[in-house]
């Protein structure tokens, strides 16, 4: 039977050897682009706004609807559920910078059909940077809409606030 082991040490050292001469890869850093790429595409993927997630985070909730609404941080129990009146708005603060509002009509159900409504929320940001107000106050406006079944739109019920900075509405 032959001695292999001359074999495999040879082969062990060539091994290490290739490995050792294999020049590094050099990977450059990628940052983003301003503006967003040509290949940017819009959509419910995309946050509709950021703030400063280094600074504390406030939410002016304006209620541009004939009825009262109620809404609710869904991971938060030390804020009760409350109401912000038509016409009014209410403040939102001292959350952290991660949540989940839920806003929806305060004892609100259509008769008819005629009468369905959907809710739609806005927020003003820089056309630029995308960021909200200086003093990291997301200004949510919530109107009536129409459920609008081509641009497939069924209305807002949930603003998500996340860590990232970055405002989603679901």
């Amino acid at each position: 039977m032959p001695n292999i082991r001359p074999l495999t040490a040879s082969l062990s050292l060539l091994a290490v050897a290739i490995v050792g001469l294999t020049p590094a890869v050099y990977v450059p850093r990628v940052e983003a682009q301003d503006p967003p790429a040509s290949t940017y595409q819009p959509g419910f993927w995309q946050p509709i706004g950021r703030f400063d997630p280094k600074k504390p985070v406030k939410v002016k909730l304006v209620n541009n609807t004939d009825l009262a609404l109620d809404f609710d941080i869904t991971n938060l129990e030390s804020m009760p559920p409350d109401v912000v009146a038509p016409g009014e708005s209410a403040m939102i603060e001292n959350f952290g910078n991660n949540a989940y509002i839920m806003v929806y009509p305060d004892n609100a159900t259509p008769s008819t059909p005629e009468q369905s409504f959907v809710l739609k929320f806005t927020v003003p940001v820089d056309a630029r940077t995308q960021m909200v107000g200086a003093d990291n106050v997301a200004v949510i406006t919530v109107t009536k809409g129409d459920v609008n079944i081509e641009e497939r739109f069924y209305g807002h019920r949930s603003i998500n606030l996340q860590p990232t900075g970055a405002i989603f509405f679901y």
